[in-house]
């Protein structure tokens, strides 16, 4: 293999903080946020000119409601602050907040507007257009990382940092070790306008047996009526129209005997996978139709796929105007920026958290949130011990791909990577505030710091089998 040698060079460091996140999605905001409300100094750095990751740049504009478990509402702090907050400017509607909606469509330019919001009010600083391209270390200690954007090569200096890249990116870089399994799943997300949602909607109740349940939320046709016609949010199930005799796959076999459709092209597959979430007060709807197979860490397997991917988005919304009724006049808005891949590297950390532990409801002392499982929703504890990484100091990891998970991915759920990055923000300025690691940060103090912040640890019970002090708003 042919190599080039780069020069050796000294770098300018631009920042001395307490805090840097790596990543501006929903979690790297969380971390900033609750870094910077723990009277830390943080800087976030973001590849895009705008935050949100996955749920902006990949369209992904639909968050499952994991904030209720066996009723109860489990998921608070600044996930439950950015919720409403999106509702109050009309992002979402204000009735999501129920264990009876499945899913929380939003708009995703105003989710935009509240993480500028959000972080600019908490008083951390900001760097878009700037890409994390290495680490500073000390032996096995993280002391900053390398930036590049248009001003060159630059250094950041931190006493902790928060990988919530999504990918691990930090924590590669920092020599930690990870588990990487290519290929893995993607999807392009594209967003359509002048939907009329309603003429949809009595198509569908025309046999509403025809509703593929059971399969995706909602999980009836009685289930998605009541939310489209109480709450103005219209799903149909990802996969639902490769769900034999349902009313998508229907149409889908009209167009292939008429020469219109396929569900193939090329590289991409699932062009009949027809995933939906709408909003009624703007006549918007999220398609979520294809999938690749590729290895996501590969930028020329990527741009392929990304290329090919976005061609298909204009080819499924041809079908629908042509053949689904209600879209006759819809029209693409906006194909996204960025792939939405699924998973890549995870990291393997002191502990893993599995399924089985999910499923059954796990408790474990160092919590640092509550989780909830499947809808509705079982509760779960999220230990600590799965966010920071083996052979590494002072280095978190936020995002719920990323966290040590078997199999990878059980915690990349929205509400999830925002209690992810809750709690990495807090403890990365406890730990900056005591120069100490993450890892011998005192849990108990963490704990308590996090309820202070409105996180849900638990029931009056259970705090106080933690050692912890209840708080008035621990009940729902």
């Amino acid at each position: 293999m042919k190599t080039v040698v780069e020069p050796e060079r000294e770098i300018r460091v631009v920042e001395e903080v307490d805090v840097v996140v790596a990543g501006g999605g929903i979690a790297g905001v969380a971390a900033a946020v609750a870094a910077a409300k723990s009277k830390a100094e943080v800087l976030l750095v973001e590849r895009n000119g705008y935050l949100g990751g996955v749920a902006t740049a990949g369209l992904m504009a639909s968050m499952g409601n994991r904030f209720f478990a066996d009723g109860r509402l489990v998921v608070r702090g600044i996930a439950l602050e950015m919720v409403d907050r999106l509702a109050e400017k009309g992002g979402t509607c204000a009735g999501w907040k129920s264990p009876l909606v499945p899913k929380i469509p939003f708009d995703p330019e105003l989710l935009k507007l509240v993480l500028i919001e959000m972080v600019e009010e908490a008083g951390a600083e900001l760097y878009f257009h700037t890409l994390v391209a290495d680490t500073v270390m000390s032996e096995n200690e993280l002391k900053g990382v390398i930036v590049e954007d248009k001003s060159g090569r630059e250094g950041i200096v931190s006493k902790v940092v928060v990988d919530a890249t999504g990918d691990a990116d930090v924590a590669a870089r920092a020599g930690a070790p990870f588990d990487y399994q290519p290929p893995g799943s993607n999807s392009m997300e594209f967003r359509m306008g002048n939907a009329n949602l309603h003429k949809t909607y009595e198509y569908f109740k025309e046999n509403p047996e025809r509703y593929p349940s059971d399969m995706d939320v909602p999980r009836s046709f009685e289930e998605f009526e009541k939310n489209w016609l109480e709450n103005g949010f219209f799903y149909y199930p990802h996969g639902g129209g490769q769900k034999p005799g349902s009313n998508i796959a229907q149409l889908v076999e009209k167009a292939m005997k008429n020469g219109d459709f396929a569900t193939e092209k090329g590289m991409t597959t699932g062009l009949d996978a027809f995933g939906m979430d709408g909003l009624s007060w703007n006549n918007t709807v999220i398609i979520n139709s294809n999938f690749s197979r590729i290895d996501d860490l590969d930028v020329r397997e990527e741009s392929k796929a990304e290329a090919n991917a976005r061609k298909c988005c204009f080819y499924v919304a041809a079908f629908l105007r042509k053949y689904v009724p209600g879209f006759e006049e819809s029209y693409i808005i906006a194909t996204a920026p960025d792939l939405g891949v699924r998973a890549t590297r995870k990291i393997i950390g002191e502990y893993t958290l599995t399924n089985e532990e999910i499923k059954t409801g796990a408790r474990f002392k160092d919590v640092i949130g509550v989780g909830s499982s499947g809808y509705p929703g079982v509760p779960f504890d999220i230990p600590y011990r799965c966010m920071f990484p083996q052979r590494v100091e002072g280095l978190l990891v936020a995002s719920g791909k990323s966290v040590s998970t078997k199999p990878i991915g059980l915690l990349r759920g929205m509400t999830t990577c925002i209690l992810l990055g809750h709690a990495a923000g807090v403890a990365a300025a406890l730990a900056a505030t005591e120069m100490i690691p993450p890892r011998e940060l005192d849990i108990g103090r963490l704990q308590s710091s996090l309820l202070g912040q409105t996180v849900y640890l638990g029931n009056e019970i259970r705090l106080r089998s933690l050692g912890l002090a209840p708080r008035r708003s621990d009940e729902f």
